[in-house]
């Protein structure tokens, strides 16, 4: 049986995103395909699967097959997320080895958040001036105003954990 969900998350939320699909694995529901905002699950075992996301700044043919070999298998893919699950093995599934990665793929994210503002925070501002475009300009300022909240909410929580990092060292 096939269950298909619609569900938002932003993408500075990606650890809730992996909380439900590990929750719904833990259900018996096991991811079979992601794309926007749509999740397409099989009825399967309960946790047969754990779930991971990863924002990749490439394809990286070597990399996914470095997956591949670890047992580790691509199931979605949104832009440049992807979607990972592997079978449970009692063991927490991580995909980076330090907090080093951690923080990395952070800066991706970040990036990412940076990009939605700056490509809608200059339109926006240019376009108030004109009674035509007035409407769409207020959008543009709304979604740099979102990409704005995701890139602080992740500057602080990877500025907390760099500061954890520098207390270990």
């Amino acid at each position: 049986m096939k269950k298909i969900i619609h569900r938002t998350f932003f993408v500075w939320n990606f650890e809730k995103e992996i909380d439900w699909l590990n929750d719904m694995s833990r259900q018996g529901w096991q991811l079979c395909r992601a794309g926007f905002f749509v999740y397409e699950f099989e009825q399967g075992e309960p946790g047969e699967y754990q779930y991971q996301l990863q924002l990749l700044r490439k394809a990286d043919p070597d990399y996914l097959a470095f997956l591949e070999e670890t047992g580790i298998q691509v199931v979605g893919r949104c832009l440049n997320w992807i979607y990972l699950k592997k079978k449970s093995d009692g063991q927490p599934f991580e995909i980076f080895s330090d907090l080093e990665g951690v923080l990395r793929h952070l800066d991706g994210v970040m990036a990412l958040c940076g990009v939605v503002m700056a490509v809608n925070v200059l339109p926006g501002f240019a376009n108030l001036a004109n009674s035509h475009l007035q409407q769409l300009s207020w959008l543009n300022l709304a979604l740099a105003a979102v990409g704005a909240f995701g890139f602080f909410k992740l500057y602080f929580r990877r500025r907390a954990l760099a500061a954890r990092k520098d207390l270990h060292r």
